[in-house]
């Protein structure tokens, strides 16, 4: 049988721990917008680092033993996985939103809101890559590279609009309190992003677990 999610969970724990430590020097001391943009982006990649040591285990040649039920529908077994990740993503998030609540501002909310949405790519777009390149490092950096180039084409867009002057009247600063074109844009394109590697994900794990039927 498929490990169940809680099987997973402790699974993960030792790689979640030690994950959860990177962003933590930042955030303890380094107590300045600066290092509050340093700590969230330690704590992105420790989110993809999580989620690709998750799904390190089916880019091996040998595939865990699961139920002919479960091979019959492999898409159970992808969100048992997901769902396993995600609460871990999510008890991560806590722990890192907390921290910066008690370290830093306690009225700064941009921190724990940006950390919350990170989840979302880190979850959705790190298991193809790691599947289809099947090397965990070079998952967790396309991971990085691809949602920072959301901010690029944001970016791109708002000079569309605005013109090549955009910067000198602050529409490509990122104000996160009160959304501007290129916050928007940089938002709905890495949602997009996110649910398309989302479907190509579970369609590549689906596969391997064909296979290995």
């Amino acid at each position: 049988m498929i490990e169940s999610p809680l099987d997973l969970l402790r699974s993960l724990w030792p790689a979640w721990l030690w994950w959860l430590l990177l962003p933590l020097p930042a955030v303890l001391f380094w107590p300045s917008h600066d290092g509050r943009f340093i700590a969230l982006c330690c704590f992105f990649v420790s989110c993809a680092s999580l989620v690709v040591t998750a799904f390190r285990r089916d880019i091996s040649h040998v595939v865990a033993p699961i139920s002919s039920v479960d091979f019959a529908v492999p898409v159970k077994v992808w969100r048992r996985r997901m769902l396993s990740v995600g609460l871990a993503l999510l008890l991560q998030w806590v722990v890192f939103s907390s921290l910066c609540l008690a370290f830093n501002d306690s009225h700064d909310m941009v921190a724990p809101a940006l950390a919350l949405l990170t989840l979302i790519p880190s979850l959705c777009i790190a298991p193809y890559l790691t599947l289809s390149t099947r090397k965990p490092f070079a998952a967790v950096v396309l991971t990085l590279f691809l949602v920072a180039s959301m901010k690029m084409v944001a970016g791109s867009v708002t000079v569309l609009i605005y013109g090549w002057r955009a910067s000198e009247y602050g529409y490509t600063t990122l104000t996160w309190t009160k959304p501007n074109l290129i916050v928007c844009t940089l938002l709905v394109t890495t949602a997009i992003l996110s649910t398309v590697f989302y479907f190509l994900g579970r369609r590549r794990f689906c596969s391997v677990y064909d296979r290995a039927a």
